[in-house]
């Protein structure tokens, strides 16, 4: 590896670091992170690997920089295996190039900032890409054997990490329908053991599943439930553009097509990028897609459009400049504009003496997953989603909250409650309580602007029932 991508990379890993701890807790981010403090084999919304991640460097502690050195940590180890991938299927030139586009990539130079389930779903993505080429232009048999167990235990635990990585499985089929050359592993035993190691690595999940009545995937098939024909087209190719630029997504066409026609490695990588992004295209007229969930479909394609630009005679440094200046505007429209997170960074310190200013006493209740998550983090203690009397609708992450336990309120006793003043609320707090009072001091500043301009504290006093949770 060159020492100039070394001191890149240590430059952007700084740079990346300071620039995430002027962010605070993100409602998501928050909700994963709890997971840290109910480790388990599996959760509701998703497979553990985030949990055990946030744990690993946080110990489950309310530690916004030791959250943060994670994503970091994952970011730069993604961003190895991107250049040795690069390497492995082109040289050197595109290897260190990948590396540097990978890391200037609006989406991933802002939202990889924060922890979320697709950070590990992306590193192992990429780990099983790298090992995959390796084991297909092997030439030693024994190395090969190794290689493709190797391969089943990074697949396992990307679908430890999210479902998505099942995705993996249907474009290796695609790579062997393109690729003539490689259709004889299907043949040898090494695939099939690869897919049994992957399905090994899997098995927690399906035992968690199994013990709480398949809750997980009864979730996301709920879920599945669409929307009109063509509604979430439009703002799903917004953010697609946004996030991932127009100088990339304009490009792929031409790019794909080089790519399948040049040499068994650009097929591969075409395999495990074009047919994902056509997916969530399609999938995009029926159903909500977010910018997120594309993230592993392009990390073929990064590799791909360096080797075409280079190849072709087009300007890479060109290519590379315009995509670092567009995520440059896009840090700078969310520091200074929209949520200007440089503006608001003595209101988010307030959030850390948020616990002084309710009475530990009295048991805490808020109206979203994320909002309940958020609150535990700077309150450091217990925080529970209202799914009883005070629920509108059914929240997310309500099944996830009652698996963990949401305990109820004796006659009499006084509770706080966060959420939107509204008449639903006002009622249910008439009914089952003698007073309700607003706490304006008791406020999360966010950069989620939908919970800190319209949430507030209630102090609910005088329980009337005799027990029952909010």
């Amino acid at each position: 590896m060159p020492i100039s991508l070394i001191i890149f990379l240590t430059i952007a890993s700084v740079l990346r670091f300071s620039l995430a701890l002027l962010f605070p807790l993100t409602a998501d981010e928050s909700y994963y992170w709890l997971w840290a403090k109910h480790l388990s084999l599996s959760y509701v919304d998703h497979p553990p690997m985030a949990a055990y991640i946030s744990y690993l460097f946080t110990l489950g502690r309310e530690s916004l920089p030791l959250l943060r050195l994670g994503c970091v940590a994952v970011t730069l180890l993604t961003t190895l295996l991107v250049y040795f991938l690069a390497k492995k299927v082109f040289d050197e030139k595109v290897a260190v190039w990948s590396a540097v586009l990978f890391q200037v990539l609006p989406h991933f130079a802002a939202v990889w900032l924060t922890m979320y389930v697709e950070l590990p779903l992306v590193l192992c993505w990429t780990g099983a890409l790298l090992v995959l080429t390796l084991a297909i232009k092997s030439k030693i048999k024994d190395k090969k054997s190794k290689l493709w167990c190797l391969l089943g235990i990074i697949i396992g635990l990307g679908c430890l990490s999210k479902y998505t990585m099942f995705l993996f499985w249907p474009c290796l089929a695609i790579f062997f329908l393109i690729e003539p050359g490689s259709r004889f592993w299907l043949k040898r035993k090494e695939p099939y053991l690869c897919f049994l190691l992957s399905a090994a690595c899997f098995l927690p999940v399906l035992v968690w599943n199994y013990q709480h009545a398949w809750a997980s995937f009864a979730f996301h098939g709920a879920k599945a439930a669409a929307d009109a024909w063509g509604a979430n087209f439009l703002p799903f190719a917004g953010d697609q553009l946004v996030h991932y630029t127009p100088f990339l997504i304009f490009a792929l066409y031409n790019v794909y097509r080089w790519g399948l026609k040049k040499d068994a490695g650009t097929r591969l990588l075409f395999a495990f990028s074009a047919p994902v992004l056509l997916l969530f295209f399609l999938l995009s007229f029926k159903v909500k897609i977010w910018a997120h969930w594309t993230e592993v479909g392009y990390l073929g394609a990064l590799p791909l459009t360096v080797g075409y630009l280079i190849e072709r005679g087009k300007s890479l440094k060109k290519f590379i400049t315009w995509t670092a200046l567009f995520a440059g505007l896009v840090l700078a429209i969310l520091l200074l504009v929209s949520p200007g997170v440089l503006l608001h960074q003595a209101e988010y310190r307030q959030n850390y003496g948020l616990a002084a200013k309710l009475p530990p006493e009295y048991k805490v209740f808020a109206k979203t997953n994320v909002s309940a998550s958020l609150l535990e983090f700077y309150l450091k203690r217990p925080t529970y989603l209202a799914t009883g009397f005070l629920m509108s609708g059914r929240p997310w992450g309500a099944e996830q909250y009652e698996l963990w336990g949401i305990p109820g309120l004796k006659k009499g006793e006084t509770a706080l409650y966060y959420g939107e003043d509204n008449s639903f609320f006002r009622a249910r707090a008439a009914k089952y309580f003698t007073r309700t009072t607003e706490l304006p001091d008791a406020k999360l500043y966010l950069v989620e602007d939908y919970i800190t301009n319209n949430y507030k504290m209630f102090k609910l006093e005088g329980f009337k029932e005799e027990r029952l949770h909010p």
